[in-house]
């Protein structure tokens, strides 16, 4: 099942020859929806391992929440030539994925004895219940984006790149130049008339053939995503 927004916006992709990218996010929306549990068992608090594998499982269907609704929602900015928006939404999906590739690093270096179960359970457990604001002063603090970015790079390097790529990373740090007030972030608002030496607002600009740039992020980190995920299952079942 596609996401509602593409007929919509097919023309867009269309008029700016990138219906790949168009097919892309059809395809990784499909494999999503596919993927959806409607529950988790949540096992008994003094069966520790059953406890933590159900842990991990509400991680992984989270996080496959926040990307659908992610993937979702890029129609709207499409349609609404919201760059910002759309560079926002690409990052939160960097984000999903960065924990997918984490958990499954943990997995690693608890099957391989470089951590010990009760150290890989609180990982897990910070992942659900962790918070960094006052209000949650009682909670423990979630594991860091960026420490999350690095262990999923540091896992797909080894599995699947077989080569030291730190993808994540590079699109990750890419997007944050857009999600901030920076160089990039500011472009996003004026194109510059060299004839005239004027910087001219696009208040009412249309999405640009280089906006698609961010949608071709987006198709990577989706895909990355699926196989993050399905490995995933697989080290659950094992761990189970």
């Amino acid at each position: 099942m596609p996401p509602r927004w593409a007929s919509t916006a097919r023309f867009r992709f269309n008029s700016w020859k990138h219906l790949d990218l168009l097919v892309g996010l059809e395809a990784s929306h499909r494999h999503l929806i596919e993927r959806r549990k409607n529950a988790v068992a949540f096992p008994c608090p003094d069966e520790l391992r059953q406890r933590t594998a159900s842990n991990c499982l509400v991680v992984q269907q989270v996080q496959l929440h926040r990307a659908e609704r992610l993937v979702a929602g890029i129609g709207t900015m499409l349609l609404e030539a919201n760059v910002y928006g759309l560079a926002l939404a690409v990052r939160g999906h960097y984000e999903a994925t960065a924990v997918l590739g984490y958990v499954c690093d943990r997995l690693n270096s608890l099957k391989a004895k470089n951590i010990k179960f009760d150290e890989f359970a609180r990982q897990i457990a910070y992942l659900v219940l962790g918070a960094k604001h006052s209000q949650f002063r009682k909670a423990p603090n979630p594991p860091n984006i960026l420490n999350c970015i690095e262990k999923a790079d540091r896992y797909l390097d080894s599995h699947l790149f077989k080569a030291q790529k730190g993808m994540l990373r590079d699109g990750y740090d890419w997007l944050s130049e857009f999600a901030h007030p920076n160089f990039c972030g500011n472009s996003i608002a004026y194109s510059i008339e060299k004839e005239t030496r004027q910087f001219v607002f696009r208040h009412d600009g249309e999405i640009r053939d280089i906006d698609f740039d961010l949608i071709g992020l987006l198709v990577i980190s989706a895909g990355l995503f699926i196989d993050l995920f399905d490995q995933l299952t697989v080290k659950i079942s094992d761990f189970r």
